[in-house]
């Protein structure tokens, strides 16, 4: 009896990885997600000793035309920055994403503004 407990626990497991990886091929139609290309476009995040936090978000859960990724960085090697928030914008464009745009903001240590994020270098 346990066997076959555990033999049916095994097949709902295996099954639940396929669909996941139908809904994944579903939400991200081409081989380069927006993740993806963030990552080979900034291969120091691999490298960093900061705190690295990485986001992804699309528009809608079928059939994604936008997406976002969010990189902030925390705990830098520099006394006036507290983190770095890069947000990289995409588009599906003939099923692959393609990025239009990127904003860099600052969170800083020290000056009149330390608790949001600017545009600004920080002082």
């Amino acid at each position: 009896m346990f066997r076959f407990a555990a033999m049916a626990g095994l097949a709902i497991a295996v099954t639940g990885c396929a669909t996941t990886q139908n809904i994944v091929s579903k939400v991200t139609p081409s081989a380069e997600t927006p993740l993806a290309q963030v990552l080979k476009e900034r291969p120091d995040l691999r490298k960093q000793l900061a705190t690295v936090e990485l986001r992804q978000f699309f528009n809608n859960v079928e059939s994604p035309t936008a997406a976002q990724v969010k990189v902030t960085e925390t705990g830098l090697m520099d006394d006036s920055v507290r983190s770095i928030r890069t947000i990289y914008s995409f588009k599906l464009v003939n099923g692959d994403w393609e990025k239009v745009k990127t904003e860099k903001s600052y969170q800083c240590l020290r000056g009149k503004n330390t608790k949001t994020f600017q545009k600004a270098v920080c002082p």
